[in-house]
């Protein structure tokens, strides 16, 4: 019966990131074509602040969000007016750290080559983002997997009209497929909102230390690692700005979309497995997860030979031939993104344990490795130093995953710290 819910909750993430890839892929081609690749990197520079903002300003909420629905320690009502008294406070401190660059002239050094106006446009993401990530981990603390997956599919889809209509027909550049970033994640929040009525779900903001201090904590656990995993994922993009501008952000984007298309299968995987983890045999898991793990690197890898040699048709047909000098550092990903895919399962597996920290040890040294390859890589060969830099950190990631999962793996049933055991989500995606 397990392993019949197990094998259900994956087919139905996995049907629904096909589908919104699907319409992911249409939206890639539309932004590529009609933006071109200065565009495109605009497009995404404008939108990371924000996204980098998300994250640093969560506070860990999202994760103690899914344990406490789950363990049922907190009312629904409680936790989500936590959630949106801290969104508001992340967008307040968010919107004044903006400000203050922009009145010190650092946003434009930050973000060179992209106009500030774009950049406060896609400022208004980060309520949007905030809450809606806090309410859909509620309903993942619900274990309502099929309504996130139906969500989700809706918002990619959305997408692909409005694109059409800001970008293609109204001629809006830029500004029209940030519009479209936006319209899309309202509509994930008003759904995911409508959601949870049923729930009891608070849309007032409520400051009560006894929710507080019990979230803070235990969200705080993998706030760290998370952090730290965001920006190994993000943070090259600065750095290929600086060196190499807008245009190199929008090819090199190019082929680490493209490269991701193998996490698809990994990513629904480890979606899945977490909270299995956290609620099935130290021994059960110890048979379970090294299947699973195989599997999933036995089909990466086929994955990536295919895409290794369907690549550069792909790049022609989706794109355009303005994104073919994205061929050669999608190449230099895939070996990387291949053993990461992998190592997602075995560190969902560990974090569901109640060993959250390992895995931010293996995200902080990966760090470290990408901020110093960047730095030392970049201004040599562009966005091929970057791919390189990416694939010896995953590379590295992996192995110390690996390591830490035979250490927690022989560990004895129930040896985890107190405080730690529980729901502690990885970054799935880059």
């Amino acid at each position: 019966m397990v392993g019949s819910l197990f094998a259900r909750q994956v087919g139905t993430t996995v049907l629904s990131r096909v589908l919104t890839l699907m319409f992911g892929l249409f939206t890639a081609a539309i932004t590529a074509r009609w933006l071109g690749p200065e565009g495109k990197g605009q497009f995404a520079l404008a939108l990371l602040i924000p996204n980098m903002l998300s994250l640093l300003l969560s506070f860990g909420i999202s994760t103690a969000n899914i344990y406490f629905t789950g363990s049922r320690r907190l009312s629904i009502s409680a936790l989500t007016a936590n959630s949106v008294m801290f969104s508001l406070l992340g967008t307040f401190l968010g919107g004044l750290f903006v400000l203050l660059l922009v009145s010190c002239r650092l946003l434009p050094v930050i973000v060179a080559g992209v106009p500030v106006s774009f950049v406060l446009l896609g400022m208004l993401a980060l309520p949007l983002g905030l809450l809606a990530s806090n309410f859909s981990s509620v309903l993942l603390g619900l274990r309502r997997v099929t309504t996130l997956s139906v969500l989700s599919v809706l918002q990619a889809a959305l997408a692909v009209p409005l694109l059409l209509l800001f970008v293609a027909w109204m001629n809006l550049g830029v500004a029209g497929a940030m519009l479209t970033a936006l319209a899309a994640s309202a509509f994930t929040l008003a759904g995911t909102a409508l959601c949870l009525r049923r729930e009891g779900v608070a849309f007032w903001p409520r400051w009560d230390n006894r929710v507080i201090r019990p979230t803070l904590a235990y969200g705080m656990q993998s706030y760290v690692g998370n952090l730290m995993q965001f920006f190994n994922y993000r943070l090259d993009a600065l750095v290929v700005n600086a060196f190499v501008g807008p245009i190199g952000v929008g090819i090199y984007g190019a082929a680490v979309t493209l490269a991701e298309l193998l996490w698809q299968l990994p990513n629904s995987v480890s979606f899945v497995i977490l909270p299995k983890a956290a609620s099935t045999d130290h021994e059960a898991m110890n048979r379970f997860t090294p299947r699973v793990f195989w599997v999933v690197l036995l089909t990466s890898v086929i994955g990536g030979i295919v895409l290794a040699f369907s690549g550069k048709l792909l790049i022609h047909m989706l794109l355009s031939d303005a994104f073919l000098d994205a061929y050669l550092p999608l190449l230099v990903l895939l070996p990387g993104v291949v053993l990461l895919g992998a190592g997602k399962v075995l560190a969902n597996d560990i974090a569901g344990r109640g060993y959250p920290q390992y895995n931010s040890k293996a995200a902080g040294l990966a760090l470290v490795i990408t901020v110093g390859l960047d730095f030392l890589l970049i201004p040599k060969w562009g966005i091929v130093g970057a791919a390189l830099a990416s694939t010896v950190a995953y590379s590295v990631s992996f192995t110390l995953i690996v390591v830490f999962y035979v250490v927690v793996s022989r560990r004895p049933a129930g040896s985890a710290p107190v405080g730690l055991v529980g729901l502690s989500p990885i970054p799935t995606g880059k």
